[in-house]
């Protein structure tokens, strides 16, 4: 059907309607729309006005993403293209846009009549608005000169109720509304949906932000009936046929809070030195079936959303901290990764059966890394020592392997947060790539890369989780804003290897400035998505990788390992498969699960940013340390974890502008302002709403004085 659809529209390209199209060929209204929505999403077809024509070679596809401070851009390819359109006002995130690019001014945004150049630059100008995903969005509703004002989530647009629905709301409720999905403006007439809670209640704060990004923790009527029909215990008959590894010390090692553990771990010393490793994956495949309320649920969310104060599941939590979760003491259904790994990190032999466990401890890292870096054994873990230097043992060989063979090492820039009871941040840190957390990643990483190779050469359409080779060019641009702060690095001459990369990382490993320069190098890079095509994964340096690890809360995931299934236990079935439309399936759902988690990764980054600015409201006037992460138009300064710009207002009297280096320097020390410069600076003004704070520079700050306060702990 979609092929004579786009045969009918190539014969009046530009003039046929819904209409016409309808008479044409007699089909369902409800099902003539989303056979069209799927066309213009696969870029074969664009609707301008009420028209249809084939999509035109010169435009493209892209997403709409929003920067903290309300700034909107396209997201294609990896890229954040500024826009240059009169649609700037009627688009909101995640609508699905069609553009070009055009070569538009660009002003330096620095308030400085002497840095005032213009160049050349490449922006995009929409050409219509191809879907809206996410049509409903909280509001808040706030009091503007005696007026009661809906103020939304998103910058943009502005939602208007009904004067009957507004009478009943107050000053600092969050309500939710529907925005129609083809009403696209300025100005939008929504429908109240209900109320959320209060601006003061951090409990609802990030149930509001979660919503804006698709995620919700609401189920329908029927979705709870199929969840009550789950069982609470693995039964007897569905052991039957199973590897039984339930003698096995077993265990599981997580975050301390962590209620949904999908990965349980085992290793053995064999002859000739060779550790198996045993990897026990929650077969959440067994009960989830393709055509049950809870996988269509997970095909739409495709992830759970972790934020600061609420989990918001893919499945249930009934499934994901029951029947799925592999609680210590209690038989769970797996499928199990065997590995071979010999004294080399190379994982000589595999095989992945269907299993039943029973995982004797709950581990968390804090206390394996006791035993690791502290010589402590803490109370319970007296008789599992043995099997975790095994274990430990298991994933040095693989990282070695994986360093070896060109992995890139990135430094880890990820938060570690604490909080008071009432939910507000406490502390930051920076988290630390501990011995428990390496086992943990290498194993999963061992065991991703098995299964991607063994889905790989049984010849079936499968999912893949791929990372392509950086842009040279950007790679290259990094370098010389490097350079500009004093380093000396080289050119690369080709990203075919990512031992390039890594060479740049090793060259400053021991600088103060290498979490920067690795926060930088990731930016230049494409970003990991899922695709059906295996195109190796650049970052890890794999020809093979996928995501098998996680089915509890990534469809990706339990798509993989659905795939199995069908290899292990229903190849009959396989046999009679379509394998075509099994692939054609499996990208779209790939396409969609790669977009969803950047959705949850920008919630999960907003509701982050939400919290530490709310904290620091309580310190305005105060003086922090902060660092400076980058000098371009603007300068990127990074405090308590969380970026803000600064231009030459920013600096106090201490600071003057040197325009020919065109940097700025502290007079008292005649020190310039570079890349990774370590400055005072005085909290102005803090905006947990908006999410914004404002700094003033006051002096810099010596290197050792830095290490000391800052580096441990970046939040107090």
């Amino acid at each position: 059907m979609k092929e004579q659809i786009i045969n009918a529209i190539k014969l009046q390209n530009g003039k046929i309607t819904f209409k016409n199209l309808s008479k044409k060929f007699k089909i369902d209204t409800i099902e003539l729309k989303n056979i069209l929505l799927e066309l213009k999403l696969d870029g074969k077809i664009l609707q301008i006005g009420n028209k249809y024509m084939i999509f035109p070679d010169d435009l493209k596809l892209g997403t709409i993403i929003a920067t903290n401070s309300g700034n909107k851009y396209i997201y294609y390819d990896g890229e954040r293209i500024p826009i240059s359109s009169d649609f700037l006002n009627d688009i909101i995130l995640n609508d699905v846009v069609s553009f070009k690019y055009i070569e538009d001014d660009l002003e330096d945004d620095l308030e400085d009549d002497s840095l005032n150049n213009k160049s050349q630059v490449k922006k995009a100008q929409i050409v219509s608005i191809v879907d809206r995903p996410l049509s409903k969005m909280t509001c808040t509703v706030m009091n503007v000169n005696g007026k009661k004002k809906l103020v939304p989530y998103r910058n943009g647009i502005n939602i208007t109720l009904p004067v009957d629905v507004m009478k009943d709301l107050f000053e600092g409720d969050i309500i939710l509304v529907d925005i129609t999905p083809n009403e696209i403006g300025e100005y939008c007439d929504a429908t109240f949906i209900k109320k959320i809670g209060r601006v003061d209640d951090p409990s609802k704060e990030d149930e509001a932000t979660a919503l804006n990004y698709g995620f919700s923790n609401e189920y329908s009527d029927e979705y709870m009936e199929e969840i009550a029909k789950y069982p609470t215990s693995v039964s007897k008959e569905e052991t039957i046929g199973r590897k039984d590894f339930r003698y096995q010390k077993s265990c599981t090692i997580d975050g301390i809070y962590t209620k949904d553990m999908d990965d349980g771990v085992f290793a053995e010393v064999m002859e000739d030195g060779i550790i198996r490793v045993y990897v026990h994956i929650a077969d959440v495949s067994h009960y989830v079936k393709h055509d049950s309320l809870v996988f269509k649920r997970a095909c739409k969310t495709t992830t759970s959303l972790y934020t600061n104060n609420a989990v918001f599941h893919m499945l249930h939590h009934i499934i994901s901290n029951g029947i799925c979760s592999l609680n210590p003491n209690e038989d769970r259904l797996t499928k199990t990764v065997i590995m071979d790994v010999n004294k080399d990190g190379e994982i000589v032999n595999v095989d992945i059966v269907k299993s039943v466990i029973n995982s004797k401890k709950k581990m968390t890292y804090e206390d394996v890394d006791k035993i690791f870096v502290d010589n402590e054994i803490p109370q319970g873990y007296e008789d599992f020592i043995h099997e975790l230097m095994i274990l430990r043992e298991a994933s040095t060989r693989l990282e070695n392997r994986y360093t070896k063979n060109g992995k890139i090492t990135f430094a880890n820039n990820e938060t570690k947060k604490t909080y008071n009871s009432d939910g507000t941040i406490s502390e930051v840190r920076y988290s630390e790539d501990t011995p428990a957390r390496k086992i943990i990643e290498y194993l999963m990483i061992g065991a991703n890369e098995s299964v991607a190779n063994w889905l790989y050469n049984m010849g079936i359409p499968a999912i893949y989780r791929i990372l392509e080779q950086p842009d040279i060019n950007k790679i290259n641009a990094i370098i010389d804003k490097l350079n500009k702060s004093g380093f000396n690095i080289r050119h690369v001459t080709n990203v075919d290897s990512p031992k390039n990369i890594q060479r740049i990382l090793d060259r400053i490993q021991n600088s103060k400035q290498f979490p920067l320069v690795s926060q930088m190098l990731v930016m230049g890079m494409q970003r990991a998505r899922y695709s059906i095509r295996n195109l190796g994964h650049y970052a890890l340096c794999l020809d093979y990788y996928t995501h098998f690890t996680s089915p509890i809360r990534r469809l990706a995931d339990l798509l993989v390992h659905m795939l199995i299934d069908l290899v292990l236990e229903d190849y009959d079935k396989l046999l009679e498969t379509d394998l075509v439309e099994l692939e054609k399936l499996l990208e779209e759902l790939c396409v969609h699960a790669s977009r969803m988690e950047r959705q949850a990764d920008m919630a999960e980054a907003d509701c982050e940013r939400r919290a530490i600015i709310k904290h620091m409201e309580g310190y305005i006037g105060c003086d922090f340390e902060a660092i400076v992460c980058e000098i371009d138009k603007k300068i990127r300064i990074k405090l308590n974890g969380i970026d803000t710009y600064i231009d030459n207002t920013g600096f106090s009297d201490n600071f003057e502008f040197d325009r020919k280096k065109k940097m700025f320097y502290e007079i008292s020390t005649g020190k310039y302002i570079k890349f990774g410069t370590k400055v005072l600076v005085r909290l102005m003004d803090a905006n947990s709403a908006n999410r914004t704070f404002r700094v003033q520079v006051l002096e810099t700050v010596c290197e050792k004085e830095y290490e000391n306060n800052v580096k441990k702990k970046i939040l107090a």
